[in-house]
């Protein structure tokens, strides 16, 4: 038996979750929805920390855990004795509150589908699919403002292509080429960054991509053997968007950030409060989850049933706070330009 008032129960709330799911293998539908967020596989590729959910009874004020996992201070030691073994890696555990939180509102009336073609189940499951759609590329943009503020100091700061100022590093536009990869290495070897990974908007994209397919030509394996010394991943959309009007360019280190999210409500639908709360997973960002909140009305034409819906995300990105080396914290910054004087 429904335990909501209402037209839509518990089970029909469940039917439209399923029903975005298999929406999304429409590919008509699918080219609507896809979100654009490719910074976020791009941070999860370099997570190492788990984060664990804390229950809000558990730690007043604490949404997570995050364990980070760190080897430092290891020396070479002169041979000798029959000891064996030393000291563990350090295991640090860090309690944090979830600073981001975004609400998608939308309503569905069922006045609107009197005379319609569509069925409000249909209307229903691809708002869900677009509150996804928004909330994931809301949260790709806050990423990149976090990488603005984790940024560290670039140690290579003399007699290289780059003019450091601050915890940025300006390169001139004509350096911007296949061979500025020589460079990147360089900087990563001397910033002691662990098997890095760059995140680009425009800078590079089209040298990338020509170098790529010139890889079949004669002379052209040299440029594309360049790009494979280290990983690269491009977010046309949301790393120049949120830097405007600079380009700029990061460089991560393994293990130097943690994405995070955090959901309160009941798998199943439950009545609560006025409203009912449940959880959709996220299609977009594998491992995340909404929590989304329904209720009902009486329209005053039909009497018929008006539905009200949020969808909200709560999550954040981490840095590391257990580096190995003081002010280092595994992220670079790259702008295309000059500094300012």
């Amino acid at each position: 038996m429904s335990t909501i008032s209402g037209s839509f129960s518990e089970t029909t709330l469940l039917e439209q979750r399923v029903l975005a799911e298999s929406l999304m293998f429409d590919d008509r539908i699918k080219q609507q929805y896809i979100p654009n967020i490719a910074i976020i596989p791009a941070l999860k590729s370099i997570q190492t920390a788990n984060v664990m959910a804390v229950g809000r009874a558990a730690k007043k004020d604490v949404d997570v855990e995050v364990i980070w996992q760190n080897v430092c201070g290891r020396e070479a030691e002169e041979c000798g004795g029959c000891n064996i073994g030393g000291n563990p890696s350090s295991t640090n555990a860090e309690d944090y509150a979830l600073s981001w939180c975004r609400d998608y509102n939308f309503s569905e009336n069922e006045e609107d589908y009197l005379t319609n073609e569509f069925d409000i189940d249909t209307a229903v499951a691809k708002q869900l699919i677009m509150a996804d759609k928004t909330l994931s590329e809301a949260y790709a943009r806050y990423t990149v403002a976090q990488l603005e503020a984790f940024k560290g100091i670039n140690a290579l700061n003399t007699n290289a292509k780059g003019i450091v100022q601050g915890s940025d590093t300006f390169i001139e536009p004509a350096f911007w080429s296949a061979s500025l990869v020589a460079y990147f290495n360089r900087v990563a070897i001397l910033n002691k960054l662990t098997s890095p990974i760059m995140i680009s908007g425009n800078n590079l994209y089209e040298q990338f991509i020509v170098s790529q397919a010139s890889y079949a030509n004669a002379g052209g394996k040299g440029d594309w053997n360049l790009w494979g010394s280290l990983k690269m991943f491009f977010d046309l959309f949301n790393i120049d968007t949120v830097n405007y009007p600079n380009l700029v360019t990061y460089m991560l280190s393994m293990g130097s950030v943690a994405l995070a999210n955090k959901f309160y409500n009941p798998g199943v639908p439950a009545r609560g409060f006025e409203m009912t709360r449940y959880t959709m997973p996220s299609q977009f960002i594998p491992g995340f989850t909404f929590d989304v909140f329904y209720k009902d009305s009486c329209t005053e034409q039909n009497r018929l049933t008006k539905h009200d819906y949020t969808v909200r995300l709560k999550a954040d990105l981490f840095l590391n706070p257990f580096g190995c080396d003081e002010g280092n914290t595994g992220i670079l910054s790259f702008t295309c330009g000059t500094p300012t004087p």
